[in-house]
C-alpha cells in the first residue's frame, strides 16, 4: 500500500493538532484495493432499501434464535462482481423443524434435500441447512446435515460460488479461496474438477455458463481443469429437462461470450444421444447460441424423426410441438410465394405470431415478417374464419357432411390467390361449382 502525504512541514508546525489531522485526512491518497469484505458491504448497500431491510430482518430471526445464517452462492458472487442479485439464497445450521417454527409460512419443496422456501415480506427466500455429501452418482447426492459452513462450502462446485456472507456482521467465510480467484480473475473448481463433475455432470454446463458470463469482464479459466471437465463429462447422466433448464440460464439475456460457448459446448457431446454426427451437433449448438433458444434442436431432430418421436425425446411443449411441426412442413417450400405464406399463416392459428416469424427467419433463413404483417394489417383473408361465408351458408345450398370442409378449404385456396373473390355471392357460386365436380 502506498500512502502519499502532500504537505509542507512548516505548515504543519503552525497548525493545531485538530487542523493537522484534518489536513492529513484530506490530503492522503490510499492506492490499494478495497478489502473484499468492504466491497460486499458497499455493494449490499446499493440494493434497494426494501431488499436490504428484508434480508436483515430475515437473518436477524435466525441470529436471534441462536443460529448462523449466511447469504451464499450466486448472490455473494454477484455482489463481489458489482452486479445486482435477483435471487437470494441462504445457508444455516438451523434444523428444518426449527425453521418451520420461526416463520408463519414455509414451503417444503426441496425439504428432502435440506431446503425450504420461505415467503417473507413479499420475497421468497430459499434457505438450506449446512450439508455434506455422503455419496454421489453423477445425478444427485446423498447428503448429511452439517453444523459447519466451511464443510458446506466444500461441496460447492466453483470457488467463486462458495462464498458465504454474514450481512449483519459484515463477515465473509471464504474457506475455498474464492476471493483469491476474484483477485486473479480465474474460474476454478472447489477441489478436484474431475471429482466435482463426477458428482453431478450438470456442473459442466454451469462451469461453461459462468466462464461465458465472466470472460467479457476479463476472467479466464484453468486449461487443465477444462480438459478434465471435457474428458469426464457424460451427457447420459442428465435428463433433457435438466439440460433445458441449464441452457435457459446459459441463454438468458445479458453479456456473454458466444464464441466460447460455440467452441466449448460441442466438446461435451451434449446432444450425442440425438445426433450421431459431431458436425451436426456443433451446427445445432451454434444455432442455439445465436438464436438464444432451444428450437434449433427440435427443428433439426424432427427432420429425421416423426413429430411424435420428437415430442417424446425432447419433451416439447404443445406450443413448440405445433411450431416445429409447421416449420418442418414449410422449410422446403417457397415462402416468397404469397399463396404459400398465407397457407403457412393459416395453419399457425394457435402459435404466437412473433415466435413464428422469428423462428422462420432464424431456422428457415427467410425473413417474411414484413409481408406477413402486411397481410394481417390489411386484413387479407388467409384463414377459414376470414372467408365471407361459413358452414351454415353452404348447408343452405345443400352442401353437407365432409363436403363442407372440403369446400371451405377449396374456397380458401382460391381466395389466397385472388382476395377479390372473397364475397358471399362469388364464394357461393364457386362452392356450387366445386361440389358439382366432386
Amino acid at each position: 500500500m502506498t500512502i502519499l502525504l502532500k504537505y509542507q512541514p512548516t505548515q504543519i508546525i503552525s497548525c493545531s493538532v485538530l487542523n493537522l489531522l484534518t489536513r492529513i485526512a484530506l490530503l492522503i491518497t490510499v492506492q490499494a484495493p478495497m478489502p473484499e469484505m468492504s466491497i460486499l458491504k458497499e455493494q449490499f448497500s446499493t440494493l434497494p432499501r426494501k431488499v436490504r431491510e428484508t434480508i436483515w430482518k430475515f437473518m436477524e430471526i435466525y441470529k436471534g434464535a441462536g443460529y448462523e445464517c449466511y447469504l451464499v452462492g450466486g448472490s455473494c458472487r454477484d455482489l463481489l462482481l458489482g452486479e445486482t442479485p435477483y435471487d437470494f439464497d441462504f445457508a444455516t445450521n438451523c434444523p428444518l423443524s426449527e425453521s418451520r417454527k420461526l416463520f408463519k409460512r414455509v414451503i417444503a419443496i426441496g425439504a428432502t434435500h435440506g431446503t425450504l422456501i420461505i415467503p417473507f415480506q413479499g420475497f421468497h427466500f430459499e434457505i438450506t441447512r449446512f450439508r455434506k455429501d455422503v455419496k454421489t452418482d453423477g445425478r444427485k447426492a446423498v447428503i448429511e446435515y452439517s453444523n459447519s459452513i466451511e464443510e458446506d462450502q466444500e461441496r460447492r462446485d466453483l470457488r467463486l460460488n462458495a462464498l458465504a456472507y454474514d450481512v449483519l456482521e459484515d463477515r465473509v467465510v471464504d474457506s475455498q479461496n474464492g476471493i483469491s480467484d476474484f483477485r486473479d480473475k480465474l474460474i476454478r473448481f472447489v477441489g478436484n474438477a474431475e471429482d466435482r463433475i463426477k458428482e453431478d455432470h450438470l456442473r459442466a454446463l454451469r462451469y461453461g455458463r459462468l466462464i461465458s458470463k465472466l470472460m467479457p469482464m476479463g476472467f479466464s479459466f484453468d486449461p487443465e481443469e477444462m480438459k478434465a471437465v471435457i474428458q469426464v463429462f457424460d451427457s447420459r447422466f442428465l435428463s433433457i429437462e435438466r439440460v433445458y433448464d441449464e441452457f435457459g440460464k446459459i441463454l438468458a439475456p445479458g453479456p456473454k461470450d458466444n464464441r466460447f460457448l460455440i467452441d466449448y459446448l460441442p466438446k461435451l457431446h451434449i446432444f450425442s444421444q440425438f445426433f450421431g454426427d459431431q458436425q451436426e451437433i456443433k451446427a445445432v449448438i451454434e444455432a442455439i447460441v445465436e438464436t438464444g433458444n432451444m428450437l434449433p434442436l427440435a427443428f433439426q431432430y424432427q427432420k429425421t424423426h416423426s413429430i411424435k418421436e420428437t415430442v417424446n425425446a425432447l419433451k416439447l411443449s404443445k406450443e413448440n410441438k405445433r411450431l416445429v411441426s409447421l416449420l418442418n412442413e414449410f422449410s422446403e417450400q417457397d415462402l416468397s410465394n404469397e399463396t404459400v405464406l398465407k397457407n403457412l399463416l393459416s395453419k399457425a392459428e394457435y402459435i404466437d405470431e412473433n415466435a413464428l416469424l422469428i423462428a422462420i427467419n432464424d431456422l428457415i433463413g427467410v425473413d417474411v415478417s414484413r409481408r406477413a404483417l402486411d397481410i394481417m394489417k390489411q386484413k387479407q383473408p388467409y384463414r377459414i374464419k376470414d372467408l365471407a361465408l361459413q358452414g351454415n351458408d353452404l348447408r343452405n345450398i345443400g352442401i353437407a357432411g365432409r363436403n363442407i370442409g372440403l369446400t371451405m378449404n377449396h374456397l380458401l385456396r382460391l381466395v389466397w390467390d385472388k382476395p377479390q373473390l372473397n364475397s358471399t355471392g362469388q364464394l357461393l357460386q364457386l362452392a356450387d361449382d366445386f361440389v358439382k365436380e366432386l
